[in-house]
């Protein structure tokens, strides 16, 4: 049996030390123990590491110290509700309207004809001259009617002579009975023919058929016409008629005997009745022809000019706002929003009635409501609100019962052309001459008379632009900020006399009253400006 060399005897002793966990023992060479011992170090260090970072960790759980507040989200700061500005809004019982368009037509319109043919000798009448039923328009001339006469009268003299000669014969049995009934026929010709000849001479004169204004006239001495020719045209436009056409649902408000109020384009306003309704729609635009029947004794009204048409129908509540208060509902309806009486915002559906010039009245609101005039933009249906009143009268604070009229309104802003034409009275009470925007002549308004201050803001409905600057200016000096003094009445302008009028205990209007241009003067006068 062979002895174990060197290499095997130690393996055997490395296998035996590894077991007993002496590794230090092991007598192997220097690099292989050197690996190891950094490789023991690295694990010990990471369970160093793990054990510093549990402690650090279970520190916070352990430790006495308060936790610090978590941070309140927008939602939970936004603890105050949103403010808004609203106003108290009534409703009025307003008249509604069914309107449309139409064209004024003459009650008759009969056409002029000659009676008999003949040559034009005289014209008594002209056109566009009234002429009464009856009354003379031209004369054709008689030259040849006297001997037709003669003519005429000689032909039945013969005819009456040859009968009572045929008619004696018969009876003395010479004659037959045809020769006799032959001789009574061509007498009865002759006395037509007579006839008809003098009946053409009172058909020489050309008369009026009906009472009206003679139109498309033209005729001239010496001139030929025809028998039943057409020589002129006359209308009669008293009364008036005006057709419109009322949408199909509407016509079951239209009724038989109502009254309607038509103004016509050139600035004139009657009272008619309603005279027709058509019970068959037009096929094409399905809607209803209506005739309204207006008195014209003065026949000052012309046929042929446009007219609008509006029959009252019946009365509704409704509230008079500015349409910028108008808001859409969560399905895009049409509508305003107000807040109740948990001052929550509360959305309510609006129809419009009708429109005036400074705003629209609506209705399907409640009677009583606090409409939003700001803010409503940014606040929706159930959120709370903290609502306040309106700081210089609210868009829609109009007057609802007492709605202008166009030519009442002093002015609208955004126009340089209104009022760039000073009257000639403004240039006699107020220089033409434009003040600086700082500089005003308190005496220029003391001196003056409030209603010729009054004439000169509205006159003829247009502002006088001096008149309005210096107002203006008057304003600024109290203390209310009418902007800048460029003589045209903007919102600025209109806040200031609305305050003005408020505080001067007058109906605030924003309008250039009389009683507003009376308080200024006092105002300025008693040398109440402010700081």
């Amino acid at each position: 049996m062979m002895e174990p060399d060197a290499h095997t005897l130690l393996a055997r002793h490395r296998a035996s030390s590894s077991r007993n966990g002496d590794t230090s023992a092991m007598p192997g060479p220097g690099p292989e123990r050197s690996t190891r011992e950094p490789r023991s170090k690295a694990g010990l260090l990471a369970f160093l590491f793990v054990l510093a970072l549990v402690g650090w960790m279970g520190s916070g759980y352990l430790g006495g110290s308060d936790p610090q507040p978590i941070a309140e989200t927008p939602r939970e700061k936004a603890v105050e509700p949103f403010t808004v500005e609203a106003f108290r809004s009534t409703a009025r019982a307003i008249t509604q309207f069914v309107s449309s368009e139409g064209q004024a037509m003459p009650d008759r319109q009969t056409p002029v004809r000659a009676k008999t043919g003949g040559t034009i000798e005289e014209i008594v009448a002209r056109k566009g001259q009234f002429l009464d039923e009856g009354d003379v328009i031209a004369r054709i001339a008689l030259a040849d009617r006297t001997a037709q006469v003669a003519q005429a009268e000689a032909e039945l003299s013969r005819r009456q002579g040859e009968f009572d000669r045929i008619q004696g014969l018969a009876e003395r049995g010479y004659s037959t009975r045809a020769e006799l009934e032959s001789a009574e026929a061509e007498l009865a010709v002759a006395r037509a023919g007579l006839a008809s000849i003098r009946q053409t001479q009172g058909d020489v004169e050309i008369r009026a058929p009906i009472s009206g204004v003679l139109e498309n006239f033209d005729l001239d001495l010496g001139e030929f016409i025809e028998a039943s020719a057409e020589v002129g045209t006359q209308i009669d436009n008293d009364p008036l008629t005006v057709e419109v056409q009322v949408a199909q649902q509407n016509i079951g408000r239209v009724k038989l005997g109502q009254s309607a109020e038509v103004n016509f384009i050139t600035g004139a306003s009657r009272e008619g009745e309603v005279t027709y309704v058509a019970t068959n729609a037009n096929t094409a635009t399905r809607t209803f022809p209506v005739e309204i029947t207006i008195p014209n004794p003065e026949r000052d009204i012309p046929a042929g000019i446009s007219a609008e048409v509006r029959i009252p129908v019946g009365e509704t509540p409704a509230h008079f706002l500015s349409a910028a208060i108008l808001a859409l509902g969560p399905n895009g309806e049409l509508g305003v929003k107000a807040v109740d009486e948990t001052s929550h915002v509360k959305f309510y559906p609006a129809q419009l009635v009708r429109a005036e010039t400074d705003g629209i009245w609506v209705n399907g609101l409640p009677d009583e409501i606090r409409i939003i005039s700001v803010g409503q933009g940014f606040v929706s249906d159930g959120e709370a609100v903290r609502a306040v009143a309106p700081k210089a009268g609210p868009a829609g604070d109009a007057r609802p019962g007492d709605a202008p009229e166009p030519a009442e309104v002093p002015g609208l802003a955004g126009d340089p052309a209104d009022g760039a034409e000073a009257t000639e009275g403004a240039g006699r009470m107020i220089a033409s001459s434009t003040p600086e925007a700082g500089a005003m002549d308190l005496d220029a308004i003391t001196g003056l008379d409030p209603g010729d201050l009054a004439a000169e803001l509205s006159t003829g409905g247009v502002p006088n632009r001096d008149a309005v600057r210096m107002a203006q200016q008057a304003l600024n000096a109290l203390g209310y900020e009418a902007g800048t003094p460029d003589g045209l009445v903007g919102q600025s302008t209109r806040d200031a006399i609305r305050a003005f009028q408020a505080d001067k205990g007058l109906e605030a209007t924003g309008d250039l009253s009389a009683a507003f241009a009376g308080a200024l003067i006092q105002a300025i006068g008693a040398g109440g400006l402010r700081p």
